[in-house]
């Protein structure tokens, strides 16, 4: 649905204190392996990521969908390796993306074999929580103000995320005695990040207004603005498939932090000139957490200074931007 392959990257490519002896290149291609031609893909892939067939090499090929693994810079030594990946990664477009695409590349993952191992082991426990889900407004879940249900969420307040439908996560069987005191926020991300994120992390933004970190907002109105949070429009053969009444959807990651990890509570970045969410003030809706000094923020990981509780969905029939929660996009 959104033309793009999932991009996936290990966190030791980001860690310059971690050597990368081998280094692969996983492709999941929809294509039967019968009428796979490998020499043809294989041009197709260097044209796109600016590489040259000395730079990769074939380690195998599994059958149904084709699933090629080769392995990447295998001449370059360790810090040569993560360089160069890096900046294939850094440099690689929304362009580069459809391009990939339209080769049917549903899957691309680069690191080495140790943490693809690893994650896949991670992927196999991303399961929902169904018992959980809930849609957000009248006539469904629905309360005014500060939610007052007696739980401690680190004395943050939770008000009611109208319009949206929330597809919870399971994080652990005992999860109110371990999270409690974390605060409920959110996160926008581009349509087709999401899932690559619950995958593998998510990297904190490098330096922005208010310094190092991952950003989030106790807002979800604020978070789902249209730079956070990608506006796509359903196409016709996917409505009735996986969306009913809607032309457009938004997705925002649901997340619980720790008070001592929000290292900033500050000012609002986009240069809004008036209130964005009558219930959180502009001077205290961008929060940045902490990350101490990861390269990668692993959502998996019980003990992260971030967790992910859930997937928030908004389908709307009209463009969110004529909602009235998004007058202040333009005001």
């Amino acid at each position: 649905m959104t033309k793009r392959p999932l991009i996936s990257v290990s966190d030791e490519i980001f860690d310059r204190n971690v050597a990368i002896e081998s280094l692969i290149l996983k492709f999941g291609i929809d294509e039967d392996c019968h009428q796979f031609r490998l020499q043809t893909f294989l041009n197709n892939v260097c044209s796109i990521l600016n590489i040259t067939m000395h730079d990769i090499s074939i380690n195998n090929i599994q059958y149904g969908s084709t699933i090629l693994e080769t392995e990447i810079f295998g001449k370059l030594e360790s810090k040569d390796k993560a360089l160069k990946i890096r900046v294939m990664y850094e440099s690689l477009t929304d362009k580069m993306q459809e391009e990939l695409a339209t080769l049917n590349v549903f899957f691309v993952y680069t690191g080495n074999i140790e943490a693809f191992a690893k994650q896949q082991n991670y992927r196999s426990e991303i399961k929902l929580n169904p018992q959980f889900n809930r849609t957000y407004g009248p006539g469904h879940t629905y309360w005014i103000g500060a939610l007052n249900d007696g739980r401690d969420r680190g004395g943050k307040p939770y008000y009611c995320p109208v319009g949206w439908q929330r597809n919870s996560l399971y994080i652990t069987d005992k999860f109110r005695a371990r999270f409690k005191g974390w605060c409920i926020c959110y996160h926008g991300t581009k349509f087709n990040f999401g899932l690559a994120i619950l995958l593998s992390g998510l990297k904190p933004a490098d330096c922005t207004a208010h310094g190092e970190g991952i950003y989030a907002s106790p807002s979800i109105i604020y978070a789902c603005h249209p730079r956070y949070a990608e506006i796509k429009e359903i196409e016709p053969t996917h409505q009735n498939e996986y969306f009913k009444n809607g032309k457009y959807v938004q997705f925002v990651l649901e997340c619980r932090v720790h008070p001592s990890n929000i290292k900033v509570i500050g000012r609002e970045t986009l240069g809004a000139r008036t209130t964005i969410d009558s219930n959180v003030s502009n001077e205290e809706i961008a929060w940045v957490i902490e990350t101490n000094a990861k390269k990668i923020v692993d959502f998996n990981d019980v003990d992260a200074e971030m967790i992910c509780t859930g997937i928030m969905i908004r389908v709307t029939e009209q463009h969110p931007q004529s909602l009235p929660d998004s007058k202040w996009w333009s005001g």
